[in-house]
C-alpha cells in the first residue's frame, strides 16, 4: 500500500489527476510555413462534421498542436495565422485509441484565401507504437458474422486465433479467442471506457464480456495487441476498446431481421440416418435510433435485439433393453447378499428402486444396449439486449455522458432421455446482465484536460436441473438423506452405471455465480511543449456470489465389482445387475455452500507520449497494478499448510488472515516503444511491456472457499459387502454424511493455495515496419514475441506413486501424505513462450476495405488454462513428480493462421462509378450491390495422446479427473501418423502404445500432433435500394453464406489410446449455413 500511496502522491505533485483515451482519439500535429520553420501561435479550429461541436487550439512554441480525448467521427481541422493562407483539411478520421497525425503547411498570402485537403481514409502510425487492429462500422455491419457477433471480427487481428471454448458445440464462448499464444482469460473487454469482463467462475453466460451490443451500435472498435499504452491494464492478451455509437445532428437508424432455418443448410460429411435431421428456427431482429435532443448540445442513441432460436438435434443414448429390465441378462450372475449364481437368461431379484428407475426408461429405438435410443433433443435460446446512451455539451468546457445496457439470456439444453429419468444436460442456464457507463469530460485549457468515468456492472448467471422441484428422491424413489432445499431438492439422484448413459440429474447442476463489478476512474492530459503527459488512476471492486459445490443430490457409481463371479469375464452388464442389486461401489453428496467473494485492485499509470522531432515519437510508460487475494465476505474460507499438514481457517485481522494468502505488491510494469518516420512512405516502430493478469476463470477449483471443513465432499467407496458401514442403494445416504464436524480429509477433496501466490506476468515485445505502398494502402511486417509466467496451473500435491511390479497397494497406501486425500494444487507454476512473424496488408479505398493477416508462429507451454482445455490438453500434468515433462508446444500454438476480409461496394450504378447516370429502374437491378467475405486458413487442432490408466497404477482419486489427472501418455515408437485421407485411421495405433510395467508415464509429449487444416469462405451479398421515404431511407436485401464452399473442416481426431475408435475423426465444423437478411436503414 505505501508503494500505492506513493504512485499517487507523485501523480499529484504533478498537478495532475489523470487520463486515458478510453474509447476516444487524438489529433495532433505541427504548423509550419512554407520553408519548413515552425509557426507558433497558429489558430487551429476544429468542427466535428456530425455533430458541429467545435474546439480551438495554438501551436506552441514548438509549433504542435493537439486536441485530445476526441469523440470518434469526422473532423475538419482548419489553421490560420495572419499573413498566411489558411489551410483546411477535410474528413480527418478519428479512431479509437489514435493519434491522427495532421501536418500543416501555411504558405504566404491574404488570410481570406485557403487551400482545402481532403485527409487520408488509412495512414501510417507515426506517432504510436501500440500494436493492433482496428475494425470500423462499416466493417462490423458490412461482414457476415454468424450469430451477428461483433468479437467475431477480432480473429481479423495477426496473433490471434480462435479459442477452443468458441470453435463450435451448442454453447460456445462468445469473446473467447488466444491473443500471441496466451490464455483466453489475459483480455481485456472495455466498452464506452468502462470494464465490460465477464468475471463469472465458470461458463455460464457462455460469453467473455457483460455487454455485447450488436454491430450496427458500435462506432467501431480497437484490437491492441502489443506494446499497449501504461494507461491500459489487467491484461496480458489484448485490449479490445469499443466505442458504442453516440447520436448526431441528424436523425437516423435502421430496423433488421435475420433468419436461418435448416432447409438453408447443407447436409455435412456425416449424413444423418433418415428422420433424424437437426432441424433450426433462427430468428434475430431489432433496431438502432439515434439523433439530436438540442442541437449541437445534447444526443441520443439507443438499440435493441432480440434473439430467437429453436435447434433440434439427433443425440443417442445407450440404455438397457426391455429383456434386461426385466432382470433377464445373458451372463451368469452372482447375488452378492447370498453368494447364489443365478444362470444366464435366469431371472434376477431386483430392488424396488432399480426396478422403479428401469420402468421408467423409454422403449430402446434401436437394437443392442450401444446407442440404441435415439432422439431429437431441443436446445432453446431467448435473448433480449437494449442500451441507451445520453450525451451532452454543458458549455464549451465539460462534456458529460451516461448509457444503461441490459441483457437476459435463457437457455434450454434438453436431456437426451425424457423426465423423470432423465436430466443428466445443463437444464435451464440463465444470464441476466446489467451495466451502467457514465462519463465527464472537463477541457481546462488547451492543453490540459481532466476526465473522470464510473462503471458498474452486475451479473446473475447460472444453471438449474430441468427437475428441480420435481417430487424429490424420498417422494419418488424413497430414497433418504439427500436434501430438501428447494434450491437443489428434485428429481432422481445420478445414477452413473458404467457403460451405460447416466441416469438422473447432472451431478454438476445447480451452479450459480453472481458478481457485480465497481470501477471508477481519473485521467488527466497535460500537453507540454512536445510531451503529451498522461496519468491515471483506477479503482476496481469485485464481489462474487458463488455456489459452485458439487454434488449437491447425491451421485451413485456402479462398476460391476459385486455380482461378477470369480469365473467370468469382465462385462459391461455386470455394472448393471450391480444396480439391479442396490449394491453400489461410491456414492458422493456435498453440502451446499455460497461463497460471497470480495476482490480489490488498484492501478496507477503515467504516459508520456515525446514527439522527439518530427520522425521520432517515444512512447514512455509505467504502469502499477495491486489486487488483493480474494476474501469472503464472512470467512468462509480455509487453505491448506503443507507444513503442519492441517487446514488454516480464515480469520478476522489483516488481508492475509482473511485470505490466507500474502498481498502481492511487486507489479510494476514499464511499457517503452518508438515510432521513427524512415521516409515519408516508411515508418518502424516497436516496443517492450510488461502486464500484469489477476483474475483466471478455474470453476470452483481454485476457490478457497470451496474446502474443508465447510465444505465437505463426502466420497465413500464401497468394497465389501460384509462391511458394517455398507449402504446399499435403496439405504440412500447417511443423515449426518455432510456434517462439517465429519471432516475427514481422507475424503476429502482439498484445495491448496500457495500462501506466496503471485499475479501472473506477461513479458511481451516487438518490432515492425510499415510501408505505404500507395494511398491508403499500407503493408505491415513484424516480429511479435512474448514469454508469460506465474500462469495458473492446478496438480494433486498428494499424488501418489505408481504400484510397482506384482504390488497392488491400495492408493491411499500409496500417496506421501497418508492422512489426506487429493489435494487440488492450485499455483502459478505455469509458463509460455511465443515467437512470430506476422503480416498485415490493408487498403481502404473508395468503396473497398481490404485486410489480409498472416501470422506464422511457433508456442510453448507447460500447461493449458482451466476450462480451456481440449483434445487431451489439460492443465494438471501427468505426473506432478516430472513437470519437466510436460513442455511442449502448447495448444494455443496455431503454426500458420491466414485471415482476409473484403468489403467492396460494386462500382456500378447510382452513386457509383459507373453508370452514375442510368434510371432509377435500371439502377434497382444494377445498382446498390456489395460483396463482403472472410476467408481462414488455419493450421488443425493440436491433439494430445492420452490413454486411460488401470487402478494398479493410478495415482489421484476421481475428484481430479477433470483436471487432467488418471490422464497419462502413452508411448510413442514411430511415426504417429496413418492415413491422413482417412477418418478412421488417422492415426497410426501401431505407433502408438500404452506403457506396460511399473512406469505408466509415456513419453509423448503435450499436442505432438496435429487434425486436418482448416480452411472456410463466408460471403455476404446485400443489394441496397432507394426508398421514397425522406432522402435518406434505403432497403437492403441481404444473403449469407457460411462456408459458402460447403468445404468438410475435420475437427481433431480421438486421441484417446484406449478408445476403440483411436484416431477415428468423428465430427466436423459446420457444413454451409445460409442467412437471409432485410434492413431499413434511415
Amino acid at each position: 500500500m505505501r508503494r500505492l500511496l506513493l504512485a499517487l502522491a507523485l501523480l499529484l505533485a504533478c498537478r495532475t489527476g489523470a487520463f486515458a483515451q478510453f474509447e476516444t482519439g487524438a489529433i495532433t500535429g505541427t504548423v509550419r510555413d512554407e520553408s519548413g520553420g515552425v509557426l507558433p501561435g497558429v489558430t487551429v479550429t476544429l468542427t466535428n462534421i456530425d455533430t458541429g461541436v467545435v474546439q480551438t487550439a495554438a501551436t506552441n512554441d514548438a509549433g504542435v498542436y493537439e486536441f485530445f480525448t476526441l469523440r470518434l467521427g469526422r473532423y475538419d481541422v482548419r489553421a490560420e495565422l495572419q499573413g498566411f493562407t489558411s489551410s483546411r483539411v477535410s474528413e480527418v478520421a478519428v479512431g479509437i485509441g489514435a493519434r491522427q497525425r495532421v501536418d500543416i503547411a501555411l504558405g504566404v498570402g491574404q488570410l481570406s484565401e485557403s487551400v482545402d485537403v481532403s485527409a487520408s481514409r488509412l495512414g501510417l502510425e507515426r506517432d504510436s507504437s501500440q500494436r493492433g487492429q482496428v475494425v470500423t462500422s462499416e466493417q462490423a455491419v458490412a461482414l457476415p458474422l454468424n450469430g451477428r457477433e461483433y468479437s467475431a471480427l477480432v480473429l481479423l487481428t495477426t496473433g490471434v486465433r480462435a479459442s477452443a471454448l468458441n470453435t463450435g458445440g451448442l454453447t460456445p464462448r462468445e469473446g473467447a479467442f488466444n491473443v500471441n499464444g496466451l490464455r483466453s482469460t489475459f483480455n481485456n473487454f472495455l466498452l464506452d471506457g468502462v470494464d465490460n469482463n465477464a468475471y463469472g467462475t465458470s461458463n455460464q453466460g457462455f460469453s467473455n464480456q457483460v455487454m455485447q451490443p450488436p454491430p450496427d451500435a458500435l462506432d467501431e472498435f480497437k484490437v491492441v495487441t502489443n506494446n499497449m499504452s501504461a494507461e491500459y491494464g489487467r491484461s496480458g492478451g489484448a485490449t479490445i476498446n469499443v466505442a458504442y455509437k453516440s447520436g448526431t445532428n441528424r436523425f437516423s437508424g435502421s430496423a433488421w431481421e435475420f433468419f436461418r432455418d435448416d432447409s438453408l443448410n447443407a447436409v455435412g460429411f456425416f449424413r444423418p440416418p433418415v428422420g433424424t435431421e437437426p432441424q433450426l428456427q433462427r430468428n434475430q431482429f431489432g433496431l438502432v435510433a439515434g439523433g439530436p435532443i438540442v442541437r449541437n448540445r445534447a444526443f441520443f442513441f439507443t438499440d435493441y435485439e432480440a434473439f430467437r432460436q429453436d435447434q433440434r438435434f439427433v443425440s443417442f443414448a445407450s440404455i438397457p433393453t426391455l429383456e434386461d429390465r426385466q432382470g433377464v441378462l445373458p451372463v451368469d450372475v452372482r447375488d452378492p447378499r447370498t453368494g447364489i449364481v443365478y444362470p444366464a437368461g435366469a431371472t434376477l431379484p431386483m430392488t424396488t428402486f432399480a426396478r422403479t428407475v428401469l420402468g421408467q426408461l423409454p422403449e430402446p429405438t434401436g437394437p443392442g444396449r450401444s446407442n440404441n435410443y435415439r432422439r431429437l433433443r431441443t436446445f432453446e435460446s431467448d435473448i433480449d439486449k437494449f442500451n441507451v446512451k445520453l450525451d451532452s455539451r454543458l458549455g464549451t468546457a465539460l462534456n458529460v455522458f451516461g448509457r444503461y445496457g441490459y441483457r437476459d439470456s435463457d437457455v434450454f439444453d434438453e436431456p437426451v432421455l425424457p423426465l423423470p429419468v432423465g436430466g443428466d444436460s445443463n437444464g435451464n442456464l440463465y444470464t441476466t446482465n446489467k451495466q451502467l457507463a457514465i462519463g465527464a469530460t472537463w477541457m481546462q485549457s488547451p492543453t490540459r484536460l481532466l476526465e473522470a468515468r464510473f462503471g458498474w456492472s452486475s451479473t446473475s448467471g447460472g444453471k438449474d436441473p430441468v427437475n428441480l422441484g420435481t417430487p424429490d428422491a424420498f417422494e419418488a424413489y424413497g430414497i433418504t438423506g439427500l436434501p430438501t432445499d428447494p434450491r437443489v431438492a428434485g428429481g432422481l439422484p445420478t445414477q452413473m452405471i458404467n457403460g451405460f448413459t447416466n441416469l438422473g440429474r447432472q451431478a454438476t447442476n445447480p451452479q450459480w455465480q453472481y458478481p457485480d463489478v465497481w470501477n471508477p476512474k481519473i485521467n488527466y492530459s497535460w500537453v507540454v511543449d512536445r510531451h503529451s503527459l498522461k496519468f491515471g488512476y483506477e479503482f476496481q471492486h469485485i464481489q462474487t456470489e458463488v455456489q459452485d459445490v458439487n454434488p449437491l443430490y447425491g451421485r451413485d457409481a456402479y462398476a460391476g465389482q459385486f455380482t461378477r463371479p470369480s469365473t467370468s469375464a469382465a462385462s459391461t452388464l455386470y455394472n448393471l445387475s450391480d444396480f439391479m442389486f442396490g449394491y453400489r461401489s461410491q456414492y458422493a453428496l456435498s453440502n451446499i455452500l455460497v461463497a460471497n467473494l470480495r476482490q480489490n485492485m488498484q492501478f496507477a499509470y503515467v504516459q508520456d507520449d515525446w514527439r522527439v522531432n518530427d520522425t521520432l515519437t517515444l512512447n514512455l510508460g509505467l504502469r502499477y497494478e495491486y489486487a488483493t487475494p480474494h476474501w469472503e465476505r464472512d470467512n468462509i474460507l480455509s487453505n491448506f499448510d503443507p507444513m503442519t499438514r492441517t487446514m488454516v481457517l480464515a480469520q478476522d485481522g489483516s488481508l492475509e488472515d482473511r485470505s490466507t494468502i500474502q498481498p502481492d505488491r511487486n507489479n510494476l510494469g514499464p511499457r517503452l516503444g518508438f515510432a521513427y518516420t524512415v521516409t515519408p512512405k516508411t515508418v518502424s516502430r516497436g516496443g517492450y511491456g510488461v502486464s500484469f493478469i489477476h483474475f483466471h476463470r478455474a470453476g470452483g477449483a481454485n476457490l478457497l472457499p470451496i474446502n474443508g471443513p465447510q465444505v465437505i465432499n463426502a466420497v465413500e467407496n464401497q468394497v465389501d459387502p460384509a462391511s458394517a458401514g455398507f449402504r446399499p442403494t435403496e439405504l440412500g445416504y447417511p443423515a449426518d454424511l455432510t456434517d462439517p464436524s465429519r471432516f475427514n480429509p481422507l475424503r476429502a477433496n482439498i484445495t491448496y493455495m500457495p500462501r506466496d501466490y503471485e499475479s501472473s506476468r506477461v513479458q511481451s515485445w516487438y518490432v515492425s515496419v510499415q510501408r505505404e505502398l500507395w494511398r491508403n494502402t499500407i503493408l505491415d511486417v513484424a516480429y511479435v514475441g512474448n514469454r508469460a509466467d506465474g500462469q495458473l496451473l492446478f496438480a494433486n500435491l498428494n499424488q501418489a506413486v505408481p504400484n510397482a511390479p506384482g504390488e497392488s497397494l491400495p492408493l491411499q497406501a500409496r500417496r506421501p501424505i497418508a492422512e489426506y486425500g487429493d489435494i487440488t494444487y492450485s499455483w502459478n507454476g505455469g509458463f509460455s513462450r511465443y515467437h512470430s512473424a506476422q503480416i498485415r496488408f490493408e487498403s481502404r479505398l473508395r468503396g473497398l476495405m481490404l485486410l489480409n493477416s498472416l501470422t506464422l508462429s511457433r508456442a510453448r507451454d507447460n500447461g493449458a488454462g482451466s476450462l480451456e482445455s481440449p483434445n487431451g490438453n489439460f492443465p494438471a500434468p501427468q505426473d506432478f513428480y516430472n513437470m519437466a515433462a510436460e513442455e511442449a508446444l502448447s495448444g494455443y500454438n496455431q503454426p500458420y493462421n491466414n485471415t482476409t476480409s473484403v468489403v467492396w461496394d460494386v462500382p456500378v450504378g447510382r452513386d457509383r462509378k459507373w453508370l452514375a447516370d442510368v434510371s432509377p429502374w435500371l439502377d434497382l437491378l444494377i445498382g446498390g450491390w456489395q460483396v463482403a467475405g472472410i476467408s481462414t486458413l488455419a493450421a488443425g487442432e493440436a491433439v494430445t495422446f492420452i490413454y486411460t490408466p488401470t487402478a494398479q497404477v493410478q495415482v489421484s482419486g476421481i475428484q481430479q479427473d477433470f483436471r487432467g489427472a488418471n490422464n497419462y501418455r502413452p508411448n510413442i515408437v514411430g511415426d504417429p501418423y496413418g492415413d491422413r485421407d482417412s477418418t478412421t485411421s488417422y492415426f497410426n495405433s501401431d505407433m502408438v502404445q500404452i506403457p506396460t510395467g511399473n512406469n505408466p508415464f509415456g513419453n509423448a509429449s503435450r499436442n505432438n500432433v496435429r487434425g486436418p487444416d482448416f480452411w472456410q469462405v463466408d460471403l455476404a451479398l446485400s443489394k441496397n435500394v432507394r426508398l421514397p421515404i425522406g432522402s435518406n431511407t434505403q432497403l437492403q436485401v441481404r444473403v449469407e453464406a457460411f462456408n459458402l464452399l460447403n468445404h468438410t473442416n475435420f475437427r481433431a481426431p480421438v486421441g484417446n489410446r484406449s478408445a476403440n475408435n483411436f484416431g477415428s475423426i468423428t465430427s466436423t465444423y459446420d457444413p454451409r449455413q445460409l442467412q437471409l437478411g432485410v434492413k431499413v436503414s434511415f
